[in-house]
């Protein structure tokens, strides 16, 4: 929890929610802990706000304004899913373990090469958290800027008449209309665009960096599987004993003592352990997040069709506005995919791994272990949505020709 990034995840998301603090015993504000327990109804009302405002305007709303307000409505929807999951005691639960067992952190001291990748691991995080929070603050940023300015030229520079205030999000409710109220409706719709930026996108951060964990254990894993200890001695077998055959030739091959099978037995149990270690953190994380990634998945493929018709409307207020936030909905798209995929191709090499152990020197006892782990490691550790859809390159592709087509 001293790392750096850690840190800059902490400032950002411990109001939300994203990052429950509490769990590392941390003492949290009473303002925080109810702003967390409401964040799912208090978004859902918004979204109810977003729905009677389009219900109430729809005769005078163009074809571009009524795409933005479905956007809004759909980011709205997605984040009141997304707020759900920080109250589980299942997220707790993968978060303690994330950071107390699986962090690469706790295996520097088995040797060089576990130091060696923590190191390289941390950099990865380090500079994809300071990127991802740069891109959701200059996304959550433009996108209530651009409004505002347009507002500032029209009232003060070019004093419009009849002009219409802009806001970022418009919403309404029988009897009350926050566009009266420009000053604290802007300042308000900052606020849900700082919830939406963390549930969204904050959410996806914290499991890239989960991802990228476990992919340095499967790296340690193929390290330790393909650079198995061999026999120190080599043995003689008489062809004549082996055949029974009257023959008086010899062959020499490389074998393991009893004291050594001792060692390979400990060796290849060590291995296997670390194996189901990482499949069964694996199946956690995919239990929790499957049906969060099938929302975000449907998500991806009705906004971003909506997001490009938006950009598509030219002029420097809509690439302003729309370009930032949908380069941030692509780029989670493309991301979640190819992180994905190095999961699953790093996993797709361990029976090679397996099989470069010297299993014909082992004992028979030895060699049935070593086969069981082969069998096991066949299959490929990956995440579906909701059991159903793998994520990964494929199901981006499918989704990047719809959008755009």
């Amino acid at each position: 929890l001293a790392l750096k990034y850690f840190k800059s995840i902490r400032t950002f998301m411990v109001a939300p929610g994203a990052w429950p603090a509490e769990i590392f015993g941390e003492k949290l504000s009473v303002l925080v802990i109810y702003h967390r327990a409401t964040l799912p109804y208090h978004t859902s009302l918004i979204v109810v706000g977003k729905f009677y405002y389009i219900w109430m305007h729809m005769d005078e709303l163009s074809f571009l304004d009524l795409g933005h307000m479905i956007i809004t409505a759909l980011l709205g929807i997605l984040t009141a899913v997304r707020s759900t999951v920080p109250q589980l005691q299942n997220y707790h639960k993968l978060l303690l373990k994330f950071i107390n067992v699986m962090h690469l952190m706790h295996s520097t001291n088995k040797g060089p090469y576990y130091n060696q990748i923590n190191d390289t691991v941390d950099k990865v995080c380090s500079y994809y958290t300071k990127f991802s929070l740069v891109i959701i603050v200059f996304s959550c940023s433009m996108f209530n800027f651009i409004p505002f300015c347009n507002n500032l030229a029209n009232v003060f520079i070019f004093k419009t008449e009849n002009y219409t205030l802009e806001f970022s999000l418009y919403y309404q409710y029988p009897g009350i209309d926050p566009s009266y109220y420009f000053t604290t409706t802007s300042i308000y719709n900052f606020y849900l665009s700082y919830n939406c930026a963390i549930m969204v996108f904050g959410l996806d951060l914290i499991l890239f960096l989960i991802i990228f964990q476990i992919i340095g254990h499967v790296y340690i894993l193929r390290y330790n599987l393909e650079n198995f200890r061999w026999p120190k001695n080599k043995v003689v077998f008489k062809l004549g004993d082996i055949l029974k055959y009257k023959m008086n030739e010899s062959i020499t091959s490389e074998m393991f003592d009893a004291e050594e099978n001792k060692q390979v037995h400990f060796k290849l149990a060590e291995c296997i352990e670390h194996h189901k270690e990482i499949i069964g953190f694996t199946d956690e994380l995919s239990a929790l997040f499957g049906p969060i990634l099938a929302c975000t998945y449907l998500f991806h493929l009705v906004g971003c069709s909506l997001l490009l018709l938006e950009c598509s409307e030219g002029g420097y207020g809509a690439m302003l506005r729309y370009g930032p936030l949908t380069v941030l909905i692509y780029g989670q798209l493309i991301q979640m995919s190819v992180i994905f995929e190095m999961l699953g191709s790093e996993t797709e090499k361990l029976p090679d791994s397996a099989y470069f152990l010297p299993w014909e020197c082992m004992d028979t006892s030895n060699r049935r272990t070593a086969c069981i782990m082969l069998h096991k490691m066949q299959d490929k550790i990956s995440l579906k949505a909701l059991g159903l859809a793998a994520v990964g390159v494929s199901t981006m592709t499918g989704i990047l020709k719809t959008t755009f087509s």
